[in-house]
């Protein structure tokens, strides 16, 4: 995407004219392109997806829009509109957050206590009914992996090159685990639905005065057993790593009887889902080195370690 279309793209959809244009590389989201853009007064966070589904943007926007904290406004079009579209990619704007990435800076107990509060009020939220019917029930990532897992699979049959073989021998090591993940997943959960941010892992939470979540493309209409998952082990440095920080994240959301059966359903399918989307990535880039990386910690102490003991 070069820099004097996207100029183009933010006078004419959203009235900007940036001074300031700067690509920012972050997070595991290979569909989306982010820039820091600038104006004479003001510092925005763009990004361009095809990920994700539109209803978890107009849910940003309700939760945002009712005053909670943490939660970052999106910058309507100037017809009013949440987002724009170009090459079949949602175009949208948010507030620049000067601040750290939790997943490089960590939180303070207290901070993970006050993650815990930002969360449990996000499940409280009672979006409209029309939104709320709207809403995904099910992961739109773990719709397409078991064809994607047939594709690494085939690919792998075959291996060339160092990362490719590496992976084959990863496979291979981890077939019993992988076999597991593909077939035995534990039966769905039934429990009571609420609004889950779907991916609210410390890679989605940024760290200034406060604490802000980012990245609503993956919105779920689901037990909150969805999101309290990424809290309960298996995550290395983007959950809590100590007891002592995950009772902080717990003491902070607050009373919930939390369902075991459920956290072993979404873990399942969060492991799945992440063991061959890395793998996937190691095969065709970018950043294949650390793509392999990523999926050999989650077969051999991640989350597919904590789903296949």
């Amino acid at each position: 995407m070069g820099e004097t279309l996207m100029r183009k793209w933010l006078l004419a959809d959203f009235g900007l004219e940036v001074v300031e244009l700067t690509p920012v590389v972050y997070g595991a989201d290979v569909a989306a392109q982010v820039w820091r853009a600038g104006t004479a007064t003001n510092t925005y966070a763009v990004k361009w997806s095809g990920a994700g589904t539109n209803t978890g943007h107009q849910v940003a926007a309700f939760l945002a829009d009712s005053g909670l904290p943490g939660i970052p406004e999106l910058i309507r079009t100037s017809e009013g509109g949440l987002w724009s579209v170009h090459a079949k990619k949602r175009l949208t704007i948010t507030p620049w957050i000067d601040g750290s990435r939790a997943a490089e800076s960590g939180l303070t107990d207290e901070q993970w206590s006050a993650y815990g509060v930002l969360l449990r009020r996000v499940h409280d939220a009672e979006p409209p009914v029309r939104l709320r019917d709207a809403l995904p029930r099910h992961s739109h990532i773990d719709a397409r992996t078991p064809a994607l897992a047939e594709e690494v699979r085939t690919r792998l049959e075959n291996p060339e090159g160092e990362v490719e073989e590496e992976l084959a021998a990863v496979w291979k090591q981890y077939e019993h685990v992988i076999a597991d993940l593909l077939t035995n997943r534990p039966p769905a959960p039934s429990g009571p639905r609420v609004v889950c941010h779907g991916d609210p892992h410390l890679g989605n939470v940024l760290v200034d005065d406060g604490l802000h979540l980012i990245d609503w493309d993956d919105v779920i209409y689901a037990p909150r057993e969805q999101d309290l998952m990424f809290m309960l082990g298996g995550m290395g440095d983007v959950g809590p790593t100590t007891s002592a920080q995950q009772d902080a994240f717990l003491a902070g959301y607050g009373t919930h009887t939390i369902d075991q059966e459920a956290i072993r359903y979404y873990r399942h399918v969060r492991a799945l889902e992440d063991v061959i989307g890395w793998s996937h990535q190691a095969l065709t880039g970018p950043d294949e080195l650390y793509a392999l990386e990523v999926t050999k910690g989650i077969l051999s102490k991640g989350l597919a370690a904590l789903a296949v003991p």
